[in-house]
């Protein structure tokens, strides 16, 4: 997620509004959240702008500024800019902007054990922390489920993936391969070793997505399933800010099809609480993981309907969730 500067210039219509109804400028609030943002600040400004709004939202916000214009026409025009922090500001610019990897040695033997050794340290210390208690189920639909494979789950929190991997058998999760920002876990020249690129290669099993990237981004998950390896994505490309599952991509749909491997998806549920987008703060409680059957797709299906799909089964394990709590994940 990041930040983004919205300006609004009110036509005669959203003057005419505030005049008469001054509590509506709330269902401007309403047409930016449906778009999975959260609005952190607003203001009404006494200048060339009528008001301000400072809001969380996914990357590629900008990208939806000619729908959002239009929804909010008949109130506004509008201006919509990405903003940084200062601190963060300060840190990158005293920092290379350079990004390192792939590394296609991560999955060379002797760093598979390297990673499988440091596990406990890396990935295990987490949920024995914070994950009070973790309820993994489904597991018995992988017997003798063998890979490769692309593992996906829902993206609430920076915990989700170490929830996932408890949930997985040792022969998927040994040789499994995390696509990551590359603008935030691949910058070289940071000083701390655990947030060098090659220890979140070789210790995470992460490999770099160039946001915006377009096509580009699949070519190195493309060739670590034809090395027989896993992947793991986040369909909804960032973490959710609603209670609903955002939009899937069609990442996973495109590569599933291509090398014609199976998908398997891992609800997960609590990890919102424990760690919301925004906070570092993380609040130990209950988590839950979900393991659905792995889903075929049909060689020619077309990629719009497979993520259809795979949308419609983590969405109706997510509508039991919200329903009736994580006890509801497995359903009946």
């Amino acid at each position: 997620m990041a930040a983004f500067v919205m300006l609004l210039r009110y036509n005669t219509s959203g003057i005419r509004m505030l005049n008469d109804a001054p509590e509506k400028i709330a269902a401007i609030h309403d047409s930016i959240e449906r778009w999975e943002c959260k609005v952190l600040q607003s203001y009404h400004l006494l200048g060339e702008y009528d008001h301000c709004l400072v809001v969380d939202a996914p990357d590629n916000f900008k990208a939806y500024r000619a729908s959002l214009g239009e929804e909010l026409s008949a109130t506004a025009q509008t201006e919509i800019m990405p903003a940084i922090d200062l601190p963060m500001f300060e840190r990158l610019m005293s920092q290379s902007i350079e990004t390192g990897g792939p590394h296609r040695w991560q999955i060379q033997p002797w760093a598979r054990f390297a990673r499988w050794a440091m596990r406990p340290y890396a990935y295990g210390q987490y949920a024995r922390k914070y994950f009070q208690p973790l309820t993994v189920t489904g597991q018995e639909n992988l017997n003798g489920f063998q890979g490769p494979c692309i593992v996906v789950a829902n993206h609430s929190s920076h915990l989700d993936q170490y929830a996932l991997f408890p949930a997985l058998p040792e022969r998927i999760k040994s040789n499994l391969y995390f696509g990551a920002a590359a603008d935030r876990w691949f910058l070289k020249g940071r000083k701390e070793w655990r947030l060098q690129p090659w220890y979140q290669s070789l210790v995470m099993g992460l490999y770099p997505i160039a946001r915006g990237g377009g096509s580009r981004t699949l070519e190195y998950p493309r060739w670590l399933l034809k090395q027989g390896c896993n992947l793991m994505l986040f369909p909804e490309g960032t973490r959710s800010r609603g209670k609903q599952l955002a939009t899937f991509k069609y990442g996973v749909a495109i590569m599933a099809l291509e090398a014609n491997v199976p998908v398997v998806p891992v609800y997960l549920g609590g990890l919102k609480a424990l760690r919301p987008p925004g906070k570092r703060e993380i609040k130990p409680g209950p988590a839950c993981a979900h393991v659905l059957p792995p889903m075929h797709f049909a060689p020619g299906t077309a990629v719009p309907d497979a993520t259809r799909q795979l949308y419609e089964a983590m969405n109706a394990v997510h509508q039991r969730v919200l329903k009736d709590g994580l006890a509801a994940a497995p359903g009946s």
